[in-house]
C-alpha cells in the first residue's frame, strides 16, 4: 500500500513590497487607511512589521496582524510595544506605504486583544507533523457538495493543500492562496490528470458551508475534478490546522487571524511551505519531483 508523506522545503513567511509598487499600487486607486496600534513583533529583516492594530473603521476589526512595509528602513527605529500610526494600501496586495511613532498614550494597551484561539497544535492539540512523517488517512472533511471525503482517498496521487476561510479581507493572504492555486491548477491537470489534486480547507466551519464553499469556488475555477474546497466539524478542522501548524485566532464574529501554510504530499513526501511568497512555479517544480521520485 502506498502511503502519503509529508517533507519540509524552507521558505520565506511574508511577500514584500518594494517603495516604487506601494508607490504605484496607492497612485492607481488602491484604498488607504490610517491605523493606529503597537509593534507586537518585526519580521524578516524588517520587511514585515507584525502590529496589534485597532479597528480600521470599513475594513476589519482589531487584530494582530503581520503586514508587509513598502521599506524595511521604516522598522529600523522601531521596539516592540511602541505605539505607531500608519497608511495601510489595500489592492490586490496590501502594504504599510508610511509610518510614524506616536506617544505611549495615543494608543490604548492591548488594542487587539478580543481573540479566541482556534485550537492547534500549539494549544497542546494534535502533534504537528514533522519531515518524513504519514499524513493521517483519517482526517475527515466535507466538500463543496456536503459529501465525506478522507486525506486517505487521495493516496496514490499527489496533493497539494492549503488553508482559506471565505471571508478573508487581506487581499495577501487567503485570497492570494485561492490565485495562485487558480494559476497552479491548469498547469497540473495538463500534465497529470487527476493523479494531482488541489484542497483549500476551510478553518471557518461555522459559516463556510458547502453552499458557501460552492460559490467562493466558482470565482477561482470551472473545474472541481482536480481542485475541492472543504471544511469539517469543529473536531477535525482543529486536527486539520494541528497536524500543518495552523495558528488561527478568531476576532469578534467574522474576522481570523491566521498564518498560511500550503503542502504538498505525495507517496515519497515533499513541500510545505509557510506565509505567502512561493509561486506556482515553485509547487509545479515540486510536484515534478514527487512524479518523478514515484
Amino acid at each position: 500500500m502506498i502511503q502519503n508523506r509529508l517533507a519540509v522545503f524552507g521558505g520565506g513567511l511574508f511577500a514584500f513590497f518594494l517603495a516604487a509598487g506601494a508607490l504605484l499600487l496607492y497612485l492607481f486607486g488602491t484604498d488607504t487607511y490610517t491605523v493606529d496600534g503597537r509593534v507586537a513583533g518585526i519580521q524578516n529583516e524588517g520587511r514585515t512589521l507584525v502590529v496589534e492594530h485597532e479597528k480600521i473603521p470599513g475594513y476589519m476589526p482589531p487584530m494582530i496582524m503581520p503586514l508587509p512595509v513598502a521599506d524595511s528602513s521604516m522598522t529600523a527605529p522601531l521596539e516592540k510595544g511602541d505605539a505607531v500610526q500608519f497608511r495601510l494600501a489595500v489592492g490586490d496586495s496590501a502594504s504599510i506605504i508610511a509610518l510614524r511613532t506616536l506617544p505611549d498614550t495615543a494608543v490604548a494597551r492591548n488594542p487587539a486583544r478580543t481573540t479566541t484561539p482556534v485550537k492547534s497544535a500549539a494549544d497542546g492539540g494534535t502533534q504537528m507533523l514533522q519531515q518524513g512523517d504519514r499524513v493521517p488517512a483519517s482526517l475527515t472533511l466535507t466538500n463543496q457538495a456536503g459529501e465525506s471525503l478522507q486525506i486517505g482517498d487521495y493516496r496514490g496521487q499527489t496533493l497539494v493543500l492549503t488553508f482559506i476561510y471565505t471571508r478573508c479581507p487581506l487581499p495577501t493572504y487567503c485570497p492570494l492562496m485561492s490565485k495562485q492555486f487558480a494559476a497552479l491548477q491548469p498547469q497540473l491537470r495538463e500534465r497529470y490528470g487527476e493523479e494531482a489534486q488541489l484542497l483549500s480547507i476551510s478553518f471557518d466551519p461555522a459559516y463556510d458551508t458547502p453552499q458557501v464553499l460552492r460559490e467562493y469556488a466558482s470565482k477561482y475555477t470551472d473545474r472541481l475534478d482536480t481542485w475541492t474546497f472543504a471544511t469539517g466539524d469543529s473536531s477535525q478542522v482543529e486536527r486539520a490546522t494541528g497536524l500543518f501548524g495552523v495558528h488561527a485566532q478568531k476576532t469578534g464574529s467574522e474576522e481570523i487571524t491566521h498564518n498560511l501554510t500550503t503542502a504538498l504530499i505525495g507517496p515519497e513526501g515533499h513541500g510545505l511551505w509557510r506565509g505567502n511568497d512561493w509561486t506556482p512555479e515553485d509547487v509545479r517544480q515540486a510536484v515534478a519531483q514527487v512524479a518523478e521520485a514515484s
